[in-house]
């Protein structure tokens, strides 16, 4: 169980409902002696004491029902908290029924004296056994739906803890609009109907005027108080889950993928906590998802991707091919251990990434050692050339200063490209494919033997902006591997 939570005894629910039905009965026991208008005939000291004496003893009968019946209840509902232990699956369902069940065993313990008073004063008179039939009823229907709100905020904790481990099944509790009926009903419908009830009996009753206004004051202002609270309680166990919903919800919007809610309520708003949790975890999934995509392809393709969806085939473009390898690499790795090796690369291309990043260009993939970064795919630049020129020096410099243990050539191009997704339906990936490409990696192995470590060739270095063409000195033609005519290499001032 989680160590924050903290633990609700039995005996603190028991004293809970304890202490609402015992301000019902004392409410009731008021009315009865000096609100209620009852007939001539039942004002007699004997048939009130009689049934004050029939009020204690169910009274006393009612809490040594609640002792033997909803103690064991309670206790095996919520003996886990106490134990500081999950709950157990049966001791999981226990505490989900746990308000209704005493609900049920507070209306029980209501109606059955109510039945036997009203057997005992219709002997008397029936309109005078009606009455207390009424008043008990209706009292004590509102005291047990007080109670079991009551209840259920007191639990909301444990309630909670349970609904993370077995979230709530739609359909398996009342919705909120009956729960909402429910609650009326009982501390405002039937506490009015009896008050009507009451009223309609006078011709029976016969009460003074004075008499039957202070019942429908003092009456009608408890059904005012009991409802107003019920009310209050039912709207804060309604409000509080949507004010907490609401705040998740702008938390989201800031970017926030953390929050979630607490499931406290088995019905209706609880299956809404728990699907806003689920919807968190989904998005939250989606976001790694897509940047471990992004990783992957690089943040623009991944952009375009979701935003456009993916298709095999590409289109010819303009893009400038920057080939950058790491010189001495199968040496370095017999002589060092596999974990420098590992550490050694990474930092290697956390530079090489950070520079093409830098000028907007976009690492297409790693081939060991080795990286290809395209330069105005799958986004355009305004000048691809100087900027794929540009990085190719700094990242020289960046290496030799940050990377000392590893030397690399970079070798840049440019000209017409295919690119798009190359593969399958099931597997594929975003890449550049054209005559640049495979210049660049030519140049690459001019480049390792080079003191300047990185050569372009003359088309480049012609189609950059002025200022970044004259940082740049072409040297005499070279015929490349592979490649049948004569390229003018180009190496920085």
């Amino acid at each position: 169980m989680k160590k924050h939570m903290k633990a609700v005894h039995p005996w603190h629910v028991v004293l809970l409902n304890w202490a609402a039905n015992s301000f019902g009965i004392a409410i009731t026991g008021l009315a009865y002696l000096y609100v209620l208008p009852v007939p001539p005939e039942a004002q007699g000291t004997d048939v009130v004491r009689q049934n004050i004496l029939l009020g204690v003893f169910f009274t006393v009968l009612s809490y040594v029902a609640v002792t033997l019946i909803c103690v064991p209840q309670t206790h095996r509902a919520l003996n886990w908290t106490v134990r500081g232990t999950e709950p157990t699956p049966d001791e999981q369902q226990r505490t989900l029924r746990l308000p209704w069940f005493l609900f049920k065993m507070s209306t029980t313990m209501w109606v059955i004296p109510a039945i036997v008073i009203f057997a005992w004063d219709v002997r008397i008179s029936f309109a005078f056994g009606a009455i207390l039939l009424i008043e008990v009823i209706s009292s004590g229907l509102a005291t047990a739906a007080t109670a079991y709100l009551l209840t259920r905020m007191l639990l909301r904790t444990v309630t909670t803890r349970v609904l993370e481990l077995a979230p709530p099944a739609p359909g398996t509790t009342k919705g909120v609009g009956q729960q909402a009926v429910f609650i009326w009903l009982l501390t405002s419908a039937i506490p009015v109907s009896a008050v009507v009830a009451i009223g309609g009996f006078a011709p029976w009753t016969q009460p003074s005027l004075d008499r039957l206004a202070l019942t429908g004051v003092l009456i009608g202002g408890l059904v005012i108080a009991s409802g107003f609270f019920a009310t209050v309680l039912f709207a804060k166990s309604v409000g509080q889950p949507l004010c907490d919903l609401t705040q998740a919800l702008e938390k989201i919007e800031a970017g926030d993928l953390s929050v979630r809610v607490p499931v406290n309520d088995p019905g209706e708003i609880g299956q809404l906590q728990a699907g806003f949790n689920r919807m968190v975890e989904a998005m939250r999934e989606r976001e790694q998802l897509r940047d471990l995509f992004g990783r992957h392809v690089g943040e623009d393709v991944a952009r375009q991707a979701l935003e456009h969806g993916v298709q095999l085939g590409g289109q010819e473009i303009e893009a400038a091919a920057l080939f950058v390898d790491v010189i001495g690499s199968t040496t370095f790795a017999a002589t060092k251990s596999p974990a420098e090796v590992v550490t050694a690369l990474n930092r290697f291309f956390e530079v090489v990434v950070s520079v093409v990043d830098a000028h907007g260009g976009l690492v297409n993939k790693f081939e060991g050692d080795a990286a290809l970064c395209i330069f105005g795919a799958p986004l355009a630049l305004n000048d691809p050339a100087a900027a794929a020129l540009s990085a190719a020096r700094e990242m020289v410099r960046r290496l030799k200063d940050e990377v000392p243990e590893l030397d690399a050539g970079v070798g840049v191009s440019q000209g017409l490209v295919i690119a798009g997704n190359i593969g399958a339906t099931q597997r594929l990936e975003y890449t550049v494919i054209g005559d640049p490409v495979n210049e660049a990696a030519r140049l690459t192995e001019q480049a390792k033997d080079r003191p300047e470590r990185v050569v372009a060739s003359q088309r480049i270095v012609d189609r950059a902006d002025a200022g970044e063409r004259n940082r740049w000195t072409f040297l005499e033609p070279l015929v490349l591997r592979g490649r049948l005519e004569p390229t003018v290499l180009a190496v920085p001032r």
